[in-house]
Order: C-alpha cells, then sequence, then structure tokens
C-alpha cells in the first residue's frame, strides 16, 4: 500500500464530500483511480457488480424498454434498429459491419432484459421438483449460498411430510441473524437467477437455500442494491458497539467467494461447510471492503458471534 496514494484520495474525497453538489469537486474525485488499498481484497466483487450497474443504465439510456414491456408487436428487430441508431451517429467512421456486430451484441443483453419483464410470472414449484432437488443436494444437503446444513425437521416440511416449523435455536449470528424466525430455518427453493431478470423455473434454474437466505436474495443480483449505509449499531456485551452490516453485504460476499478465506489456507467450502463473515480488520466495521469469509475453525469471532434474538433485535429498535 501507497500511503501518499490512499491520502491524496481521502483529500478528493472530503473536498468532494464538502462541496457535494459542486461539479467541480465531483469531476476532480473521478479524475482519481480507488487504490488498492482502499477496494480491498474484495475488489473484483465491487467492480464487477459497478461494472454490471452501469451497463443496464447504459443500455436504457439509448433505448426506453417500457414500450417493448409493454407492447408484445415491438421485437428484438425494432430495438436492434434502435441501438443501432447510436453506433451509427457516434461512431459513422466504424465500417458499418463492425456497428451491426457491436449493436447486436447490445440487443442481445436489452432483449434478455425485455423478455425477463415480460416474463415475471412465477411457476408453481410441485413436490416432484422439491423431491428431485432434495436428492441432488444428498448427502448433506446444504443452503447453497451459504452452506447453512438443513435440519431434519425442515426436510419434513418442505417434502410436505410435516407442517410443523424448525425450532427458533437460543443464539443467532448477529452479522446473519437467521433463526429469529421460525421460517429463516426452512429450505426454501430459490432461483438462481431470478424470475424477474428472466430466469426460468427449471431444475437447472434452481436451488436449495435457507429462508433468510433466499429472503435476503430475493430479486437482488448486485451488491449496489443494497442501501449503501450500515443497517445501524449493535450493543455487544463482549465487542461494545459493533456496526451492523447490510443483510445483502453479507450474502453476496459469503456466496461469491464461496471458501474460507483463512490466510494460512483452508479447505473449507460452501457444499461442505457453512461459511460466516467476518472482518478482515479485526478493529473495523464489516463493510463490503473489509467483509472476509471465514469457516467456523477460523472464525476470528468465533466465540462471539452468537447472541441472543432478542437482544439483538431490541438493541436495533433502539436506534
Amino acid at each position: 500500500m501507497q500511503p501518499q496514494e490512499v491520502g491524496d484520495f481521502f483529500a478528493e474525497i472530503k473536498k468532494a464530500l464538502d462541496s457535494n453538489w459542486s461539479d467541480e469537486a465531483l469531476k476532480s474525485l473521478s479524475r482519481h483511480s480507488v487504490p488498492e488499498a482502499v477496494s480491498g481484497s474484495h475488489g473484483w466483487l465491487l467492480r464487477g457488480d459497478l461494472s454490471t450497474v452501469w451497463g443496464r443504465w447504459f443500455i436504457e439510456s439509448l433505448v426506453d424498454l417500457a414500450p417493448y414491456e409493454l407492447d408484445s408487436e415491438l421485437g428484438i428487430g425494432h430495438l436492434h434498429l434502435s441501438i443501432l441508431e447510436y453506433f451509427n451517429s457516434a461512431s459513422p467512421q466504424v465500417p458499418l459491419d463492425e456497428r451491426k456486430e457491436h449493436a447486436r451484441v447490445l440487443t442481445k443483453f436489452a432483449w434478455q432484459l425485455v423478455l425477463a419483464r415480460r416474463n415475471r410470472k412465477r411457476a408453481a414449484i410441485g413436490l416432484a421438483t422439491r423431491e428431485e432437488l432434495w436428492a441432488m443436494g444428498q448427502p448433506e444437503p446444504r443452503c447453497y449460498l451459504c452452506g447453512f446444513l438443513f435440519g431434519n425437521q425442515a426436510r419434513d416440511k418442505f417434502l410436505g411430510e410435516s407442517k410443523e416449523l424448525p425450532p427458533t435455536p437460543p443464539l443467532v449470528d448477529f452479522t446473519r441473524p437467521r433463526g429469529t424466525r421460525a421460517t429463516q430455518l426452512c429450505i426454501e427453493v430459490d432461483h438462481v437467477v431470478p424470475v424477474a431478470e428472466g430466469g426460468k423455473t427449471t431444475v437447472e434454474n434452481l436451488r436449495l437455500a435457507c429462508g433468510w437466505c433466499n429472503s435476503v436474495k430475493n430479486r437482488y443480483t448486485n451488491i449496489y442494491d443494497a442501501i449503501p449505509w450500515s443497517a445501524g449499531i449493535f450493543q455487544h456485551q463482549a465487542l461494545g458497539p459493533v456496526t451492523q452490516p447490510q443483510p445483502l453485504w453479507v450474502l453476496r460476499t459469503v456466496a461469491t467467494r464461496r471458501r474460507c478465506e483463512f490466510p494460512e489456507g483452508c479447505m473449507a467450502r460452501i457444499g461442505e461447510h457453512e461459511l460466516f463473515a467476518g472482518p478482515r480488520n479485526i478493529s473495523g466495521a464489516l463493510t463490503p471492503v473489509n467483509l472476509a469469509v471465514y469457516c467456523e475453525e477460523h472464525d476470528p469471532w468465533r466465540l462471539e458471534r452468537w447472541i441472543g434474538p432478542k437482544r439483538l433485535q431490541t438493541s436495533l429498535e433502539r436506534q
């Protein structure tokens, strides 16, 4: 890490925040690349998700997809012509065949968004599909997003053999408070590609997920879909005041990394172990820049992580 590079970057951030509605201050900040030390070890996730956001904004700056969503008479050919118009006006010096090819790439991306918006109806998932998914998860069916091992009561309810909900645990993980409600411990079927994004209700696009992960993931596919500030402050009896991370930050980081990041090496992977979000820098808050993924053995908070659910809820409600 180059301290001067980081110092200069934050000096520019301060200028921009001090005059947040000044275009000059923000332009000056935009000319500075984010130092690697600032983006952290998961900078690839932050940059990758940001690129998808910008890509969607760009596509819809070329063509408003609302008419295509509502009018089935508008087809992919109309969309292609609209996008080609942009390339014709923006880059007339580029050979026409190349302009058409670039327009086709953008049209394919945009049309997928259109089809997803036209087909947002969620198909029912029958018992046969549930049984197939359960069998595919053997010998230890787990949540595909965090590695949580499903219990027998969750299994019985999922397969329709019981109506009883799993019992709530006496302690929950304060970074991922699964178990404050019994439904969060149930087995649910998640669309890997959300229905809202065009995902199909087929076995290839379905996975078993715990109720907590499934509700947090919802239709979101991007870490920036969450509010960019923490969820509040939790008064931990051993750690003191601790910043409560946005649930989507935790879920997105664990579900994309899918392995323990213990520096000296660890073979724990999400298919065989439950993984947890902890701090890379133990004195820092659990922001997306400081989140690391650990197995239970290497978790730096393995003694402090588990708390009473009512205590957590009461602490957050007081804010």
